[in-house]
């Protein structure tokens, strides 16, 4: 029943370049010490009210923009993009690993939100609560916040990523109208 949608998420983390690539990205590097030095925000309620009232409008942007992307270039330019590099059917091509990019960062707002909205949504407090809870509330707590407002500012710092990534295709896009040229 869910074939499809695993599928299309593997395809994406994939071509997106899987854990390796994530563990090793600068922008989430950059992220966490982004979060660590806004500690003050995270480790307190209401933290989730940053995240709701930026990530929307960013989101808004970035599916704008990954539209203006996919129609950048001439057919020609978007067709020599996504000519496989090998013969191997699973290898992504060079096309859909700059989309890969964009989802990436589109996923990544999403799930920042989502866990900003779902956080604001469980938060109350518990006067009754057991002792154990009392004590382990904070900390979980806390530790939510850490990942919620992590996500969030990677989701942030992604967006330098993404722009870097319509970059790449400009000086490509260079490289081939000079190409074209030389060759006319």
């Amino acid at each position: 029943m869910y074939k499809g949608v695993f599928s299309i998420y593997a395809r994406y983390w994939n071509a997106y370049g899987g854990f390796s690539a994530l563990v090793r990205s600068f922008y989430l590097h950059a992220a966490l010490v982004i979060t660590l030095i806004c500690a003050n925000i995270w480790i307190n309620p209401g933290w989730w009210d940053q995240v709701t009232s930026i990530l929307p409008n960013v989101l808004g942007f970035t599916l704008g923009g990954f539209a203006i992307f996919i129609s950048f270039g001439d057919d020609k330019f978007r067709q020599l993009l996504a000519e496989p590099e090998t013969t191997e059917d699973d290898t992504p091509t060079a096309y859909v690993k700059l989309c890969s990019t964009f989802v990436h960062f589109i996923i990544i707002q999403i799930v920042a939100l989502l866990v900003a909205i779902i956080a604001k949504a469980v938060h109350f407090p518990w006067e009754s609560a057991p002792d154990l809870f009392k004590l382990a509330l904070p900390w979980l707590n806390g530790v939510a916040g850490l990942l919620g407002y992590a996500l969030f500012v990677y989701a942030l710092t992604s967006a330098l990523a993404a722009t870097m990534h319509v970059f790449r295709i400009a000086s490509m896009y260079e490289s081939y109208q000079r190409a074209k040229q030389d060759e006319g």
